[in-house]
């Protein structure tokens, strides 16, 4: 059984210093809570899908959660465990462009081989659609431009060699070199922030009630 009172190790909190923005008490704070919520240490994949139907409790997020939650668990473990956890949320809220790509990277290619493809990002996008509450084959805030419309025109752009494929190399370098694809595969400006969880202050401390 889990400790609900462990304490981080002196080697994670170190890890966590050096691999996040947060602030000591911050992390202790953060893992406090997780600990609260996730008494064995991890999440599993239903519990983390449990945490965040209680923000979208229409449904409609879950398609996109799964993707986030694989997203998250770097090691394909099926669990997060805290540093994951941590330095996924430090990215998210205080990460540089690169580090958010490399991560928005991991949200697209979904089988894991390095490289997206068309499909894998059109599946993504339509599940961002499905959460946000557009139709999941229409985006009406940009003119009726469907998941797979959206992909094409994105491949178009950042496809140098045409095989069908990004690698992260191209990836990075097409949404730093252009802002458009950079607020258009993070969400940015849309009202998306499909890699953001519940704001709060870089002071701030979690909620009591949950992660």
């Amino acid at each position: 059984m889990g400790n609900k009172n462990a304490r981080i190790s002196d080697q994670d909190l170190e890890y966590l210093l050096n691999k996040t923005s947060f602030s000591r008490k911050q992390i202790k704070d953060w893992h406090k809570a997780f600990h609260k919520d996730c008494p064995e240490g991890e999440i599993s994949r239903n519990k983390f899908l449990d945490i965040y139907s209680q923000l979208f409790p229409d449904g409609k997020a879950k398609s996109f959660y799964e993707h986030l939650f694989r997203t998250f668990d770097i090691d394909n473990s099926g669990k997060i465990d805290f540093k994951e956890f941590l330095v996924a949320i430090s990215i998210t809220q205080d990460g540089n462009p690169e580090d958010k790509l490399d991560l928005a990277f991991r949200l697209y290619d979904i089988d894991r081989n390095g490289a997206i493809e068309e499909s894998e990002m059109a599946e993504v996008i339509r599940a961002i659609y499905k959460m946000v509450g557009q139709d999941a084959d229409l985006d009406a805030a940009k003119n009726g431009v469907s998941a797979d419309e959206r992909a094409k025109v994105i491949f178009k752009k950042m496809d140098e060699n045409s095989d069908g494929q990004l690698t992260k190399e191209e990836f990075l370098k097409g949404c730093l070199n252009d802002s458009s694809l950079y607020n258009m595969l993070t969400g940015k400006g849309e009202g998306l922030e499909p890699l953001s969880v519940k704001p709060k202050e870089k002071d701030a401390e979690p909620d009591d009630e949950s992660f």
